[in-house]
């Protein structure tokens, strides 16, 4: 006896449509979803390029609009693009790796934003340009509710009125009769230097209302900066982590993570301690492998290549969330600063010299100056030397650092397990102020330092201390000669 099946037409209600905007998009959000498509249209070059994209974007008090130069769409490309969780891949024959994944990114936005919608796309070398209209007050009084029809009308081009201007082909959004009045464009530039970081980077242009978008910018501890390179599995989770010059309390501290570029979890918090001591740990990373959540917001959690990437990102961040414990503990030690990055640097495998990026051993050090550099060979890299005492062998090194106390002309640190010796110059000191030769400040500045350290560890008289400093200044100031002077202007 055969089952008593009768089908329904399953068909969502027109509302649905309405429904989607209730997508808990801020409006820059909303705007940052639309820019992910105007990204995914890039033209291509060639086979393995795609040209820049530039995407402008309007915010008014009635209207909202983002209208790029990216390839554009047909009229069928564009009808199927209207559908709910289109898999315009396959419409479009596209290969590359695209930012939609849902099919419901444009229309969650724009439903988000607004109710009257606008979409105008051109494809290169067409006459034409094809346009949908969607009114959501109209579409709801429609008597039948399971009609999902929508027109793709044809227009001849005309730059003079169409949204598109002169552009040669893109697509242009314009959203009207908006949810909320937004006249605040500085939320969505911020928003969307952040969002695109990547893109801005490597040449895609956005602008807001006439001021360009630029890439969001990190205020790090110079020499903090440490690249990620994490193998999980046959991936790779790539980015870095720096030390913020200053503590948090707005929660904007953590690791960004992007996911083809587009920022999909900001200040991401899973891999430290979500509190004051770690809020200077910053950093990016790139997760092509994680899925992003139906927003965009947040990532999936739940499966097990996430939870593999936290256990071994927590692990890898743990040197950054002490560096920066410690620059908030014992205030009363104006080189915390320097003790904590040291101890990072040496965590990462780093170390820090007052050399600059150019410098050459045979040759001059450039006039406009030494700054402190991450250099992962100090042997290499302008270090002060060595320093052999019995069986002890001392690297030494200096690093430029602000310290709190301008009367401090000079600090150290010493890092005992691996017998590395730094000092530290104080830029606020009149030392560092008025000096026209940083190299020789350095070797002076080791030089007062080591008959004490000598002293120290090895229970030297101040007479054979001062004898082995001797012979060590003597060396390092031959140095100097062959290198020549380290110029800085004088302050």
């Amino acid at each position: 006896m055969g089952k008593d099946i009768e089908y329904f037409d399953a068909t969502p209600d027109r509302r649905l449509l309405v429904d989607i905007g209730a997508a808990n998009y801020t409006v820059p959000q909303a705007i940052a979803e639309l820019v992910a498509n105007c990204m995914d249209a890039k033209v291509d070059i060639d086979e393995f390029q795609v040209a820049p994209i530039e995407i402008e974007i309007l915010v008014a008090d009635e209207s909202v609009a983002i209208i790029d130069n990216g390839q554009g769409m047909t009229r069928a490309i564009l009808g199927e693009a209207m559908r709910l969780s289109a898999l315009m891949d396959a419409v479009t024959g596209n290969t590359r790796v695209r930012k939609g994944m849902y099919g419901l990114g444009m229309k969650a936005a724009c439903a988000s934003l607004g109710m009257l919608w606008e979409i105008t796309s051109r494809p290169d070398n067409d006459d034409n340009e094809y346009v949908v209209e969607v009114d959501l007050e109209a579409w709801l009084k429609n008597a039948n509710r399971t009609d999902w029809k929508m027109g793709v009308e044809k227009r001849k081009f005309n730059p003079k009125t169409s949204p598109l201007g002169s552009r040669d082909h893109g697509t242009a959004v314009v959203v009207k009769r908006l949810r909320e009045t937004f006249t605040i464009p500085t939320a969505v530039t911020e928003l969307l230097g952040m969002a695109y970081k990547p893109h801005l980077e490597s040449g895609d242009k956005i602008v807001v209302n006439g001021f360009e978008v630029n890439a969001k910018h990190y205020d790090l501890i110079d020499g903090s900066k440490i690249p990620i390179n994490l193998p999980i599995g046959e991936a790779f989770v790539t980015g870095w982590v720096g030390i913020d010059k200053k503590t948090h309390n707005d929660g904007n501290y953590g690791i960004n993570i992007y996911r083809e570029k587009q920022l999909v979890d900001a200040w991401n918090k899973d891999f430290i301690r979500a509190h004051l001591m770690s809020s200077r740990v910053v950093g990016e990373i790139e997760l092509p492998f994680v899925n992003a959540n139906f927003h965009k917001n947040g990532l999936n959690k739940g499966t097990p290549e996430w939870k593999t990437v936290k256990a071994a990102m927590t692990e890898l961040l743990k040197p950054a969330v002490k560096a920066s414990g410690d620059m908030a503990k014992n205030k009363k030690d104006p080189t915390r600063g320097a003790k904590a990055l040291a101890g990072l640097q040496a965590a990462y495998g780093a170390i820090t010299s007052c050399f600059p990026p150019d410098y050459n051993p045979n040759g001059d050090i450039p006039s406009e100056g030494l700054k402190p550099i991450t250099v992962p060979n100090p042997l290499a890299h302008g270090t002060l030397g060595d320093l052999q005492i019995e069986n002890a062998i001392y690297t030494l090194s200096s690093r430029l650092e602000d310290l709190e106390d301008e009367i401090l002309p000079w600090d150290y640190i010493f890092d005992e397990p691996t017998k590395d010796l730094q000092i530290i110059i104080n830029t606020q000191s009149r030392v560092y102020q008025y000096s026209t030769d940083q190299l020789l400040v350095s070797i002076f500045a080791m030089s007062e330092v080591l008959i004490g350290f000598i002293m120290k560890y090895h229970g030297y008289s101040y007479e054979k201390a001062k004898e082995n400093r001797d012979n060590w200044l003597h060396s390092s100031l031959a140095l100097r000669v062959q290198v020549g002077a380290g110029a800085r202007n004088v302050k």
